[in-house]
């Protein structure tokens, strides 16, 4: 497959569909629906222990609002985007700690992880290897993960798998972080999981992962034109 795909974005606004069924089979969003609810089941346990800061930008009131049984599975099984990131859009840093993971030396990482954090990125690290070997264009949708990344992730080991999951481990954080709006968005649908505010979240987030995603081409652009 061709690893420079342009990616099946909705637009900035308005009710135009989104191409999600070329990039996604079932068997990809059963995996995905299942590593998001995984991510916040974590942030729920880790928030009734006082612990949600281990998941950096991830608002406590957010997870407090998964009241209802139902929200979580709700919310999981109907986004199509990853609500967690680990630097995904960053390829030298994946190209590093793979190369790392990789090597016969390598010490598992600096930083000490709580072990159900590592047991999290182990999985989430299978889903996006598995992606990146079957379907680019929808790891890189989902995940929000540069060329560089996706290259680096389907040269890995399947050995690796644990190494690199306790190395990248501490960058584990919320996704949009730094967008208060998606978050704000997020705990009303979770106090309310019904179809139209499942739908505003799913618009929302594809609304910001295309505006970081033509943000991230221009500065490449930028960056050949300034290097050629």
């Amino acid at each position: 497959m061709n690893r420079q795909q342009p990616l099946a974005l909705a637009p900035p606004a308005g009710d135009a569909d989104w191409a999600e069924r070329s990039l996604f089979d079932a068997a990809t969003r059963r995996a995905l629906g299942s590593i998001n609810l995984a991510f916040l089941e974590l942030a729920v346990e880790l928030a009734e222990e006082g612990r949600i800061k281990q998941i950096a930008g991830l608002p406590p009131r957010a997870i407090d609002a998964l009241i209802d049984p139902d929200a979580g599975p709700r919310l999981a099984e109907r986004l199509p985007y990853a609500l967690f990131d680990l630097r995904f859009a960053d390829g030298n840093f994946w190209a590093a700690e793979v190369a790392a993971a990789g090597g016969v030396q390598d010490a598992g990482g600096p930083a000490v992880v709580d072990e159900r954090v590592v047991a999290f990125v182990r999985a989430a690290v299978m889903v996006v290897w598995h992606l990146a070997q079957t379907r680019t264009a929808g790891a890189r949708l989902v995940f929000g993960a540069s060329p560089a990344t996706i290259a680096a992730v389907a040269a890995m080991p399947v050995a690796a798998v644990e190494r690199l999951a306790r190395r990248v481990a501490p960058a584990l954080s919320a996704r949009f972080g730094t967008r208060t709006r998606f978050w704000l968005q997020f705990e009303g649908c979770a106090a309310q999981p019904d179809d139209r505010s499942v739908d505003q979240l799913r618009r929302l987030g594809l609304q910001i992962q295309g505006a970081d995603s033509a943000r991230g081409q221009a500065l490449q652009r930028r960056h050949r034109r300034s290097a050629a």
